[in-house]
């Protein structure tokens, strides 16, 4: 099993964009030292909590500032972007990372962010399937191009002159046809999952989710993979708020404390899925933050947090820790690099 991290990232509102992208770089870059095995970006546009608003942007960045760490988007919102500039995009970032770029493809979670571009009433989904699909075969195309879809037309027929090298496409790194396709899975029956296993896509579960929703997702994907069992494990990863630490309780207290950055994540969270109707996903009757947090946070010592995960998790791709603002208080600053020194997964 790798070990991964995920930059949501959740911070107080009145907290600066700078301080909260240098942050999230310098905990990257640190996780590549420790020999963390990937990394994931959160993308919003809208939102005050959450400021990465371009998660190919820190892709991009990060590429040449780690080494070995795998980057990738969660989600890049498909439905936003012209097929023919997302498939650029990933073509710049990919070959920034040599090859290092993982796909995390969504329409948008937060309806704010939807609405801002005028999408509210289209049918998102949809139009993010057909992106996806183009965006594929314009990062392997090697001729002009004349494609031609329900929600987007992508032609370079008219202009395109093969002796002038104009109307062609840039590929993926050394021109590899692998890229890796992430989608998160949040509430129970996420037809995310669904869609994932039928195309061997990778599927991310949410560190929001019940343990029993952990379950439906994970045997739902079995379900319908053609994949042996074993292979088809390996394209589940679960993102998880984990607080290692070193206390012998396993730091019980501290953790459901008022001035804990993970009850500060979780709170803001929940508040924002229960206006929506959408915080099931913490577990049936959690009606408060500090219920859906013991519900769903993992804490304890080294020992203690690899025996969760061997007992419930290991034949799964990855356990991807989610990252939670800094506060100068190393009981909780140090939670990432206990983790991914300290935690045997």
């Amino acid at each position: 099993m790798d070990k991964g991290l995920f930059s949501i990232p959740v911070y107080n509102q009145n907290v600066s964009m700078e301080k909260v992208i240098d942050e999230i770089v310098n905990q990257v870059v640190e996780a590549d030292r420790w020999g963390v095995n990937e990394a994931f970006f959160g993308e919003h546009i809208t939102d005050k909590h959450e400021k990465i608003t371009s998660s190919l942007l820190m892709v991009s960045t990060l590429s040449k500032l780690t080494k070995k760490i795998k980057l990738g988007t969660l989600t890049t919102n498909l439905n936003f972007h012209n097929p023919a500039i997302v498939a650029s995009m990933i073509s710049m970032a990919d070959n920034l990372s040599r090859g290092r770029l993982m796909l995390g493809i969504g329409s948008g979670a937060n309806m704010s962010d939807i609405e801002s571009i005028g999408y509210a009433e289209k049918n998102n989904h949809d139009i993010t399937l057909e992106t996806e699909k183009i965006v594929q075969e314009l990062l392997v195309s090697k001729k002009l191009v004349d494609i031609k879809g329900k929600y987007f037309n992508v032609s370079t027929k008219k202009f395109g002159n093969e002796d002038l090298g104009l109307g062609f496409f840039n590929g993926l790194y050394k021109n590899r046809n692998n890229l890796e396709i992430v989608m998160p899975a949040l509430n129970e029956n996420s037809y995310n999952v669904k869609l994932c296993a039928k195309n061997e896509w990778t599927i991310v579960i949410s560190n929001f989710c019940s343990e029993e929703i952990i379950e439906n997702h994970i045997s739902n994907y079995l379900e319908n993979s053609n994949l042996p069992e074993e292979k088809a494990y390996k394209k589940i990863k679960l993102s998880k708020l984990i607080f290692a630490n070193e206390k012998k309780d396993g730091g019980e207290e501290l953790v459901f404390s008022n001035e804990s950055p993970f009850m500060e994540v979780v709170s803001t969270l929940f508040k924002k899925l229960k206006k929506f109707n959408k915080h099931g996903c913490f577990g049936k009757n959690i009606d408060n933050p500090l219920e859906a947090a013991k519900n769903t946070v993992i804490y304890g010592n080294p020992e203690q947090i690899s025996k969760k995960i061997d007992s419930k998790y290991k034949k799964l791709s990855s356990i991807v820790y989610v990252t939670v603002p800094l506060t100068g208080n190393d009981n909780f600053d140090r939670s990432l690099e206990i983790f991914s020194k300290n935690v045997s997964v």
